[in-house]
């Protein structure tokens, strides 16, 4: 049916939504949403709407206000121009990768926190510098998650993205320094500190802090005392070695015999790929067993 229209809920890897048989993945969808706010805003902008200002971002009316909406509603204006269309290539480029690395639910985690890390970072700033913000929020957010998740695959002149995303980073804050914009250098180096950080939380590396509830302990009860059983003759004839002795055997070293990861033995030939190709040179069969061996991985080491 052309008019056909259907949400993905279950494949995490597939599209996210199909339009007339299309299938249209989440940075996909997300640029989209982003080109009609710009057409939204070039009409407002020709007929001198003024509503953009209750859409953007200030901390000073959240507070004294309480408009909470300015939370969100900021990324909804978007002036036509060069620098909006280049956030958008970046946000469809490596939001492809990551999705198809992660998944389009963690995907769409690392993106929402990318919404919402710069105006609470400036609600921060807010006592000593008040702050605000319009438009889309920086795809540079994006760029840091994958320079994190292929920190060796080469960008610009053969330089890793690791090394183009931490350079990038210091022009970004060094020009904010030299401007005394302190709430937005702030704002830079919280967005990148959290990408960093949710990349290398879904990859394992790093675990969340847990907060542990002190519990009441169970009281101790004496219990009466019980006369000990005579020793049958059955119970004489068993020596109390006879228990399997393969349970507690040990390797010749004195300590567990080392078996070799079958998961880690399937992943290490696409590592290899991805190092030299990136992750877009693998095929969908190959992002298949690229995920199911990273499952298989995290299950391992939550089971040790």
């Amino acid at each position: 049916m052309n008019g056909e229209f259907t949400f993905n809920h279950r494949e995490d890897h597939g599209p996210w939504v199909v339009i007339g048989g299309h299938p249209v993945h989440a940075p996909a969808a997300l640029v989209g949403l982003a080109i009609l706010s710009m057409l939204v805003t070039t009409l407002a902008l020709a007929f001198n709407q003024g509503w953009g200002a209750s859409l953007k971002f200030s901390s000073e009316a959240i507070l004294s206000r309480g408009e909470v909406w300015r939370f969100v509603s900021y990324a909804l204006w978007n002036p036509p121009s060069i620098g909006f269309a280049l956030e958008l290539l970046m946000l469809w480029w490596f939001g492809r990768e990551l999705e198809g690395y992660f998944g389009r639910r963690a995907f769409l985690k690392l993106y929402m926190g990318t919404l919402l890390v710069p105006p609470l970072m400036a609600l921060m700033f807010a006592p000593v510098m008040p702050t605000q913000l319009l438009g889309l929020p920086s795809s540079f957010t994006l760029f840091v998650a994958y320079a994190t998740m292929s920190p060796s695959v080469s960008l610009l002149f053969g330089v890793s993205a690791k090394w183009t995303a931490l350079i990038f980073l210091g022009i970004q804050t060094l020009s904010y320094a030299a401007a005394h914009a302190w709430a937005h250098m702030g704002i830079s180096l919280a967005s990148a500190a959290f990408a960093f950080g949710f990349v290398r939380h879904e990859q394992g590396i790093w675990e969340l802090p847990r907060i542990r509830v002190p519990r009441r302990q169970p009281q101790l009860r004496v219990l009466e005392k019980v006369a000990h059983a005579e020793p049958t003759a059955a119970s004489k004839t068993v020596p109390p070695t006879s228990q399997p002795a393969q349970a507690g055997k040990l390797s010749p070293g004195g300590g567990n015999p080392r078996v070799e990861s079958p998961a880690m033995t399937a992943i290490d030939p696409l590592l290899e790929k991805i190092g030299r190709s990136g992750l877009a040179s693998l095929t969908p069969e190959e992002k298949q067993r690229l995920q199911e061996a990273r499952e298989a991985l995290l299950k391992e080491a939550r089971t040790r």
